[in-house]
């Protein structure tokens, strides 16, 4: 599932620009069109901006795809503000 089809926010971002993680990062696009919409979205968004020990050893992503990452997280947090919400009461229990 392409993510400029699912998510017609992203495709305003990109503007006719092909998008890095749809070409090089197509598992990584899947699962962020698999989360689109749920609370699990942050915890994954997370995962894959911040360098942790599970992670340790990978090279990470090029700036493009993080950019990209960093757009996708945005347009979720406008898109679905009360998901953030639930997220941070999910994390304070």
């Amino acid at each position: 599932m392409p993510l400029r089809r699912q998510i017609r926010e992203f495709k305003i971002y990109l503007k006719n620009k092909p998008s890095v993680l749809e070409r090089d990062f197509i598992h990584v696009a899947d699962k962020i069109v698999w989360h689109w919409g749920y609370p699990e979205f942050y915890p994954f968004i997370n995962q894959l901006l911040v360098n942790t020990n599970e992670r340790a050893g990978r090279n990470g992503f090029p700036r493009e795809a993080m950019d990209e990452i960093h757009a996708l997280y945005e347009i979720h947090c406008e898109k679905f503000p009360h998901l953030r919400s639930a997220e941070k009461l999910d994390n304070q229990l």
